[in-house]
């Protein structure tokens, strides 16, 4: 006798139906980034570190420097992982990474041991989780509102500094830099742990109905996918697929060429504000964490913002006035003289630093669809916010040591924006356009 196949029951954790309440995913990516972004509050151990070992403003920021750039590489070796065995593993491996860097920094006594522990260790913990909770889960479970989704998944990476930054510096105060390193080992393990357990892709013998939402499937179609494969779109792009188009690399290289000056504010922000003229504008430290927090609850809130605005107006439209908005934001900093004009500046840069975070995923996730969109945004990811990274807050550190001050730097990171504003205009399409383009890829 031949039994009727039962596609799987709808996923819950601890008695929530997780098909029903969706938005969890993105609200887990959130928390996650949440956790990731505390890396952006970097800068407020950058002066307690040069006072207790003299290094350098270079030598410091190296640290951070490699943190960005191996985000970016176990971004793209992560994606793979996750498109092709879900998020659960990854993420945990990932988790592991991310506590145990908070653990070996609160031991370092050289510039090396930092750039490992931070650096290294604690790139490899932030690229994996953030592979494994951001864009791959919400472009899934969203197929309808994928900017929206995605936008509110990777919110957190901007709030982070700005919950992490009070907190770390009020920890720093109190109890010094190393305990402060291992507190927040702890409270990371803690919040992970959570989040892994309740991560996952929507069901591979389940499809989304528009107006019915997700749905299980019935007969072969069930049956052929099974309960526990990944599900994949026939009509996305593979990576080699996409490896093989213009758009992914010239992609890679606008996330570069427009996230270069915000890594290297958000890196050095803080020092900066403190500095005294004519290198910086000379605050004190309670005046220099406001102004971290001013840049982090903007770049935070232009995540969700930017992203639902790309759902409106198109990803095109958004695309070019986020890249807009950042040359004003850079053009700023390297005019701000004041602490009203740097409060100004920190939150241009903060809003449109979170809307390139937010805007770039959702393009990729336009061209090639979502089933492989892990391991191809994870290489853009790898091109522009690694290079980026690793290049922009580097490059203003040794600006800075050679020049007393930043401004050039910043007034270069306003030029390579105004070439990622020139490329969007080429070789991003209209609204609605981008899709044609997997299908004529994946003929013969």
């Amino acid at each position: 006798m031949i039994m009727a196949y039962l596609p799987s029951a709808a996923p819950t954790w601890l008695g929530i139906d997780l098909v029903k309440n969706r938005w969890i995913f993105p609200l887990l990516g959130a928390l996650t980034t949440l956790i990731g972004g505390a890396a952006y509050a970097f800068s407020v151990f950058v002066r307690p570190l040069e006072a207790e070992f003299g290094w350098s403003r270079a030598e410091t920021v190296s640290a951070f420097s490699t943190a960005m750039f191996v985000f970016g590489l176990l971004m793209f070796v992560g994606g793979y992982f996750v498109d092709k065995y879900g998020p659960k593993i990854a993420f945990f491996v990932g988790a592991a990474f991310l506590v145990a860097a908070q653990i070996l920094s609160a031991q370092v006594q050289t510039v090396t041991g930092l750039v490992l522990s931070f650096g290294v260790v604690g790139g490899i913990g932030l690229g994996l989780t953030y592979a494994a909770s951001t864009v791959a889960v919400s472009s899934r479970w969203f197929p309808d509102k994928k900017g929206a989704a995605i936008g509110f998944a990777v919110l957190g990476f901007g709030l982070g500094a700005a919950v992490s930054g009070p907190v770390w510096s009020a920890g720093i105060e109190a109890i010094g830099w190393r305990e402060t390193y291992l507190w927040t080992g702890a409270v990371f393990a803690l919040v992970l742990l959570v989040i892994g357990s309740v991560l996952r892709f929507p069901p591979a013998d389940w499809h989304f109905v528009p107006g019915q939402g997700w749905q299980p499937m019935d007969g072969a179609a069930a049956a052929a996918l099974g309960q526990n494969e990944v599900a994949v779109n026939s009509q996305d792009l593979s990576f080699a697929e996409a490896a093989r188009t213009p758009q992914m690399w010239l992609t890679g290289l606008m996330f570069f060429l427009s996230i270069f000056g915000g890594l290297m504010a958000v890196s050095q922000l803080a020092a900066f504000a403190r500095d005294l003229p004519p290198s910086g504008v000379g605050m004190a430290s309670t005046g220099a964490g406001l102004v971290v927090m001013t840049l982090a609850i903007f770049n935070g809130a232009g995540r969700p913002a930017w992203g639902a605005f790309s759902d409106l107006i198109g990803i095109r439209n958004a695309y070019m006035v986020v890249i807009g908005l950042m040359i004003v934001a850079m053009l700023s900093l390297s005019l701000a003289a004041t602490p009203t004009a740097l409060f100004v500046a920190a939150a241009l840069t903060g809003f449109a630093f979170g809307g390139t975070l937010a805007l770039n995923p959702i393009l990729t996730t336009a061209f090639f669809g979502s089933s492989y969109v892990a391991s191809i945004y994870g290489l853009v990811f790898l091109i522009g916010f690694g290079g980026g990274g690793f290049f922009g807050p580097m490059v203003g550190g040794m600006v800075r040591t050679a020049t007393g001050n930043y401004d050039m730097a910043f007034l270069t990171a306003a030029a390579t924006a105004t070439l990622a504003l020139v490329l969007a205009f080429f070789l991003v399409p209209k609204s609605g356009q981008e899709h044609l383009r997997r299908p004529q890829r994946r003929e013969p």
